[in-house]
């Protein structure tokens, strides 16, 4: 199976395709929309995108491609994270007067980076792969990037300083995606996506009392603007159980009464 990941070679996600599926055949896609767009035309039979860091949150590109493409999550990867800072083989980490890598990267490195490097630009790429490749070839001591270790093999660098992450645990968590979403398990999770009719007291509360009454546990909720209209917010959800257990079934249907759009982005096995 052809599975498409955030590029180039190195990348996370990469990373955490490996930990998932048998010798895949790698897809690699930038930014992450192509990534999710790959499954949707049929180049790609699965995908790999970053969708939570435990220190920075939700990767807003990819709720955003998840809500208007047309694919499900059929099941989900939690992988450590572990930064390294990168450089060409004379640089020394007092050399170092830019650093690049994805923004998520550099969030998370930031007490490093002001304790050690205080004076360095920091500059966002795509992915902490593409940064590595862009210190590669510049082939200058002062510009330096941050990612995996692994980075230093694939892209002729040498490790100037390993772990430099913010706190000593770090995971981000990964959805794969495909045209299916994944079979019954008995321990399951489903994810959804909706948007209410219009901005009124209570509506979210009646919502949420879909899941209060059948006891159904969320184990995530959070909105994001929807891009259409100023004010207009979509609202994700994670919650335990398929969706084709009775109870979840009642509730998305006692859901999508009360929602302008409802989709349900996928029910897959649950890794948390």
């Amino acid at each position: 199976m052809k599975v498409a990941v955030l590029g180039p070679k190195g990348t996370y996600s990469e990373l955490a395709a490996m930990d998932y599926f048998k010798n895949p055949n790698l897809l690699y896609c930038q930014p992450i929309d192509e990534v999710v767009k790959a499954v949707t035309d049929g180049a790609a039979g699965s995908g790999v995108v970053p969708i939570e860091s435990l220190r920075e949150g939700s990767v807003a590109e990819a709720l955003d491609a998840l809500v208007w493409r047309k694919v499900k999550v059929q099941g989900e990867i939690v992988l450590p994270i572990k930064h390294s800072l990168l450089g060409v083989k004379d640089a020394r980490l007092k050399d170092v007067t830019q650093v690049l890598s994805h923004i998520q990267a550099l969030s998370q490195c930031r007490k490093f980076l002001r304790k050690k490097l205080p004076k360095a630009e920091l500059a966002e790429m795509t992915s902490t792969a593409r940064a590595a490749e862009h210190v590669s070839k510049l082939r200058r001591v002062q510009i330096a990037a941050i990612g995996p270790k692994i980075l230093a093999k694939h892209y002729g660098l040498k490790v100037l300083v390993d772990n430099i992450n913010t706190d000593e645990e770090n995971t981000t968590r990964f959805l794969v995606i495909s045209k299916k979403d994944g079979k019954r398990t008995g321990r399951d999770k489903t994810s959804i996506v909706f948007s209410t009719v219009r901005d009124r007291p209570g509506v979210l509360h009646e919502i949420l009392g879909e899941f209060a009454s059948r006891k159904i546990n969320m184990t995530k909720i959070e909105s994001r603007p929807s891009k259409k209209v100023l004010g207009d917010y979509l609202f994700f959800i994670d919650f335990e159980g398929h969706r084709d257990d009775t109870k979840v079934a009642e509730t998305l249907r006692g859901v999508k009464k009360k929602t302008a759009m409802l989709k349900v982005l996928g029910s897959y096995p649950r890794r948390f």
